[in-house]
């Protein structure tokens, strides 16, 4: 499957190089393509501009600060009959008032903003709960041993496309369900950042379903 990665900093660059190892073809990007080289190389993967990896990719990884969304959907445009994986966090801090704003909405989820700035796009949110050390360090395990991937969505095919990639790289996905379920794994919720073992994280959701 052609993967184009869009923000290829820790999660986005650890995550290539993972699916570019599992056979996938991966263009990384970024504003200065050149200095992706080097990682690219060594991966087997491609690099290219923002435009250029949303052209390519039969899915986009959005792995970028969550203040940039919007001068990205500008600058790219739609993403028709694409899957996005949206691995971002609103955090104000960094993102300043489009963060605080999309909290402060009751009426969406963050992702749910994701998907509104990219329509066309099927958009599934995964990724942004993990520690990217533990992206790197704990892939491609197998069975039980596996690590849990959140993720949501309201499309079920690409949803299952999503889980094959989480698979593909020794990760267990965890389906939530629709995009609205996504604020369980949002920064501050109960799933957000624990990296458990599959059979763990299933214990802990069914808790928390109670």
């Amino acid at each position: 499957m052609k993967i184009g990665i869009i923000g290829s900093g820790n999660i986005g660059g650890t995550l290539g190089r993972h699916w570019a190892k599992a056979g996938h073809e991966v263009m990384f990007s970024s504003r200065n393509p050149e200095e992706l080289k080097p990682m690219a190389a060594e991966a087997g993967a491609q690099t290219g501009s923002v435009e250029a990896a949303a052209a390519f990719g039969e899915v986009i990884l959005l792995a970028i600060p969550f203040g940039k969304i919007p001068e990205l959907a500008q600058q790219i445009g739609r993403l028709d009959d694409k899957i996005l994986i949206d691995a971002t966090n609103p955090y104000p801090q960094r993102d300043g008032d489009v963060a605080q704003q999309v909290i402060d909405d009751e009426s969406q989820t963050a992702t749910g903003y994701v998907a509104s700035q990219f329509p066309g796009a099927q958009t599934v949110k995964a990724f942004n709960s993990i520690y990217f050390k533990v992206l790197e360090d704990k892939a491609f395990r197998a069975g039980d041993e596996r690590i849990a991937v959140q993720l949501c969505g309201d499309d079920p095919q690409a949803k299952q496309t999503v889980k094959q990639l989480i698979e593909d790289i020794g990760f267990a996905p965890q389906d939530i369900g629709d995009l609205n379920s996504g604020t369980i794994f949002e920064p501050n919720a109960p799933l957000y950042n624990k990296n458990l073992k599959i059979g763990e994280a299933e214990t802990l959701l069914q808790q928390l379903s109670v």
